[in-house]
């Protein structure tokens, strides 16, 4: 008996971007410094693609990016900071530009809503928010924010937020086959209800290895095939945040990135040296230098 041919779901991060229309809602994964997919943001600059809405708990340079360039016009999000050195310049920038609206939610709050979509259901219940700036404003979800409402069961008030089913779903990985069984160590964060909310599901990863390796360690397979769409090989994908086991988070070039984020002139001279200043993804990687990044290489057993 012979098995079935493994589909190759192999694109390049150009074509991937290529495929996300503007006006698209899409999830954002990662967890903060681990795993952001950072070359995706970069790219989705370069090809000048407008008016996303972009789902997240929270995220930082990529976040920055995507508000600092004009890709997105929308953030529905609990936080926007470059953690440890401080506030999200751009994104503020851009709120006070009016070129921009945020609606806040509670991680907590974002975290189910990615569930909700991921189980085909409308709405998730929490009992936070209430009594909160949170409840009472709204930038442009209005009455379809929250609700609060009186508990069928208990009569108690609880709080209900909107499911999300975005168009794209972007997760970035340590490891994944052609067909797209995505491994991932250390911090999952929203990923895996993320990954299941999207409608179509584009999966970045350091590496591709070979199905053997898959079936050798599948407990670490977080994301299976199945709901893949496409799969983009990104080495250093991340850079200059961090990916568990692979590499450090780039201090040098986080604290030029924030320094110069502070000014619109400063922005400018990095949007145009780092993002548009290059062809692609291993353009950007060759303008960091590559003894630089080799030197942000996992050390065992600590991995970072």
């Amino acid at each position: 008996m012979t098995e079935p041919e493994i589909e190759d779901k192999r694109i390049t991060l150009a074509e991937a971007a290529k495929e996300v229309p503007d006006g698209s809602t899409l999830f954002w994964g990662g967890f903060g410094y681990q795993r952001p997919p950072i070359a995706f943001s970069a790219e989705l600059a370069r090809q000048k693609k407008r008016n996303l809405n972009i789902c997240t708990c929270g995220s930082e340079v990529d976040i920055e990016i995507m508000a600092g360039s004009g890709v997105a016009s929308r953030f529905e999000i609990a936080f926007a900071a470059i953690e440890a050195l401080g506030l999200s310049y751009n994104m503020r920038r851009r709120v006070v530009e009016k070129k921009i609206q945020v609606e806040d939610y509670s991680n907590l709050a974002m975290a189910m809503r990615f569930l909700g979509g991921a189980l085909n259901v409308p709405f998730m219940p929490i009992r936070s928010l209430m009594a909160t700036d949170l409840e009472r404003l709204s930038r442009f979800r209005d009455d379809k924010k929250l609700k609060v409402i009186d508990c069928p069961f208990t009569g108690k008030k609880i709080t209900l937020v909107p499911s999300l089913q975005p168009d794209f779903s972007i997760v970035h990985v340590q490891r994944i086959d052609k067909s797209g069984n995505a491994q991932i160590d250390g911090i999952v964060g929203e990923d895996i209800e993320g990954s299941r909310c999207g409608k179509k599901l584009i999966v970045l990863a350091e590496e591709v290895i070979d199905e053997k390796e898959i079936r050798h360690r599948p407990d670490q397979t977080k994301i299976p095939a199945m709901y893949v769409d496409h799969v983009v090989i990104t080495p250093f994908g991340s850079h200059p945040m961090q990916v568990h086991g692979y590499y450090d988070y780039d201090l040098e070039h986080l604290m030029m990135f924030h320094k110069l984020t502070q000014t619109e002139d400063g922005w400018q001279e990095y949007f145009e040296h780092y993002i548009m200043g290059v062809e692609d993804h291993f353009a950007y990687l060759d303008k960091v230098g590559w003894d630089r990044l080799m030197s942000l290489r996992a050390r065992e057993p600590w991995g970072y």
